[in-house]
């Protein structure tokens, strides 16, 4: 089985080595790609340092972001299963083994950690605001895609190749685990998140998030992202706001006719064009909805048969595994097999 290890980062020197050297020792047959964005210490020397020059990538991006660096990362080599973690040493590797084992067991898209649910995140984040914006996005974001998330902010993500495949990231920074838990919502695909541990950053390393402008940044990438995957919904909300808005205007229009004897023509007009505003914004979410609703099974038919053919690889390569295990147990059992065959025949 191919593995693929991306780790982003940014201005991470004092933590990147020893992040990778950790991976390394967990997987020792991955390959990895670092991808430094764009920083200003030496995190790529670092990374190199520690790095198979033969095996692995080291690469630069410039264009400021995680998006950006994560999807540069995943251009770069083809595996049957991509492991994404951040390069600041907080996310174990053994908690990334075994997110990999109940992937392969369970043959699901998407194992998330999870470091909300045990209160792993809450014990080691120094920052009120952080743990705030955490769970009010994750929340909404529950509530827009119509499932139940506990961590849609983790960067401890392991992922099948059908859903890699699957990707057309857009976000240039944070909003990249937004934008994959809608990418998963969408395909129907199977994610699952699993409760891990979560370590306090080295003394020198900071984080790059910031609550307010990424947060906001965040929030408006899911509600673009919850119209363009569920118009209807979207659209029903402006409905029933303008709906609302040309009730109350009217109203208002036909009380003043009855009480003074002549119509109020501004508040008229304004309640006219709410009702035709509202009517309009559900044609649009139907139309919307019936244009996509075929792309949509178009693109859940084709992950569903990327996912057959990579199952049926991993099938034929985890068989090849266990057939040569039990060679090396048989191989193993000669020589205890011959020392005993030779004890029975002296006795």
């Amino acid at each position: 089985m191919n593995l693929c290890i991306v780790i982003p980062a940014y201005n991470e020197e004092c933590a990147v080595a020893d992040t990778i050297q950790e991976y390394k020792a967990a997987f020792p047959e991955a390959r990895f790609v670092v991808v430094d964005n764009n920083s200003s210490d030496g995190t790529s020397a670092r990374a190199r340092a520690v790095l198979d020059p033969e095996r692995d990538l080291c690469l630069f991006e410039r264009r400021q972001g995680k998006g950006y660096a994560v999807k540069t990362g995943l251009s770069r080599l083809s595996a049957d299963v991509y492991i994404i973690t951040d390069g600041d040493a907080t996310y174990a590797a053994s908690d990334a083994l075994r997110l990999l084992g109940i992937l392969l067991e369970l043959r699901a898209d998407m194992l998330v950690g999870d470091r909300v649910s045990e209160g792993a995140y809450a014990a080691q984040n120094v920052r009120i605001g952080h743990g705030w914006g955490n769970r009010l996005l994750t929340w909404v974001i529950s509530r827009l895609s119509g499932e139940r998330y506990n961590d849609v902010l983790s960067g401890l993500r392991v992922m099948s190749r059908p859903f890699v495949s699957a990707l057309d990231l857009r976000s240039t920074g944070f909003q990249l685990e937004t934008e994959m838990n809608f990418v998963a919502a969408y395909l129907r695909s199977y994610m699952v998140e699993f409760p891990i541990a979560y370590r306090k950053r080295m003394n020198d390393s900071v984080s790059k998030l910031n609550t307010v402008k990424d947060g906001l940044r965040i929030l408006y990438f899911t509600l673009t992202s919850w119209i363009a995957f569920a118009p209807v919904q979207a659209f029903a909300v402006f409905a029933v706001v303008a709906l609302s808005i040309a009730g109350g205007l009217g109203f208002r229009a036909i009380a003043g006719f009855k009480e003074y004897g002549w119509p109020y023509t501004t508040t008229a007009v304004a309640a006219a064009a709410a009702g035709i505003s509202a009517i309009l914004a559900l044609f649009n979410g139907l139309t919307l909805r019936i244009l996509g609703h075929n792309d949509r099974r178009r693109d859940i038919a084709r992950f569903l048969e990327a996912k057959r053919e990579w199952n049926t690889k991993l099938d034929a390569t985890l068989s090849h595994n266990d057939r040569r295990r039990d060679i090396r147990r048989l191989r193993d059992a000669e020589p205890r097999v011959e020392r005993q065959a030779r004890v029975e025949r002296r006795a």
